[in-house]
């Protein structure tokens, strides 16, 4: 693979979310143009359903017909496809160690600590009393989004979070520099960072008493400094013009109308599934969402990712790409039958 993509990224999703200001935030310091194209908080998203993309879950990501699922995958292309150069510059780990860094950490905040933070979100936050988004909660996450059930996973979740917030303060801030990595922002913060400032910013998320600044001082200075850089970042790109917005008929039509981003895919012959080129196949999260499924001919696979050739509502094809990571893919009989 070689050579920045002649498509244009298209970014689906709504502001509020963490995980689209985790793609925002990556976009921005690298001063990666991209299009905006905001989408409901709640199913239905006819947009991605005219692409069609099963997959529920906000960001989603295109390159052209190329569509990214999951922010791990999306950052993985990025890092790839768009090389480090005189325009773009690099924030991810150069040394191995300080890379490694960067891997645990995005792991951390994915699968430990964004199931706390949302079970702190608490019930006096005015979506919370939307029964639109309380009963599409719960079919993403396929437990109890009601206010009583909300209320009783809130301790545990402060506890969680409370012992995740003394990690930051006691052992990855104990020495003093601005940031993860030294005394300028990198993709250490950004992985460390998305999810902790979401909740700080979120009015009655963390309890004054137990995650005061008095008692964690350098994480909430840290804090500070990260959204600086990143309003920083972003308010430049837009005033530079890299951000574009697009509505959603217009951002379908120019994705459908153009190439695929990625100009090679394969299919990994030893991989321990089994599964070869052309198998007809479901791949689906299985965290969250995994009640939507994508399907299709398998077009590539990797230890990374799978990549599923789909269609569009007017017949193009359009390649769905799921990381292997907490994502499931299995062989169907033909049109799932």
């Amino acid at each position: 693979m070689s050579g920045t993509p002649n498509a244009p990224i298209i970014l689906f999703h709504y502001p509020f979310s963490p995980w689209s200001q985790k793609i925002t935030a990556y976009l921005s310091l690298r001063g990666i143009a991209y299009t905006s194209c905001h989408q409901p908080v709640t199913l239905p998203r006819p947009n991605l359903n005219a692409l069609g993309v099963k997959y529920r879950r906000i960001p989603v990501l295109s390159i052209g017909r190329d569509v990214y699922c999951d922010t791990l995958l999306m950052l993985e292309k990025l890092e790839q496809l768009y090389p480090v150069s005189e325009n773009v510059p690099g924030i991810s780990a150069t040394h191995p160690k300080d890379k490694a860094l960067e891997r645990l950490l995005e792991k951390w905040t994915d699968v430990v600590v964004f199931k706390y933070a949302a079970a702190a979100i608490p019930t006096s936050f005015p979506i919370m009393s939307d029964k639109n988004f309380i009963d599409d909660r719960q079919a993403l996450w396929g437990r109890e989004w009601t206010k009583d059930h909300q209320d009783s996973l809130r301790a545990e979740a402060l506890v969680v979070l409370r012992s995740n917030m003394e990690f930051l303060e006691n052992d990855l801030l104990s020495d003093g520099q601005d940031f993860i990595n030294g005394h300028s922002p990198t993709l250490s913060d950004i992985h460390a960072g998305w999810i902790f400032t979401w909740l700080a910013d979120m009015p009655g998320a963390l309890d004054d008493h137990i995650f005061s600044q008095k008692l964690f001082p350098k994480t909430y200075a840290w804090f500070e400094r990260y959204k600086a850089v990143i309003a920083k970042a972003v308010k430049d790109m837009e005033a530079s013009g890299s951000v574009r917005q697009l509505d959603g008929d217009a951002a379908v039509k120019e994705i459908l109308e153009g190439p695929f981003g990625e100009k090679q895919v394969w299919v990994d012959q030893q991989d321990p599934t089994g599964l070869k080129e052309g198998d007809y196949v479901n791949g689906w999260p299985t965290d969250t969402g995994f009640s939507h499924r994508d399907s299709g001919n398998l077009v590539g696979l990797t230890t990374q990712e799978v990549i599923i050739s789909s269609k569009a509502s007017n017949g193009a094809e359009v390649r769905v790409h799921h990381p292997r990571w907490n994502f499931a893919v299995e062989k169907m009989e033909a049109n799932g039958a």
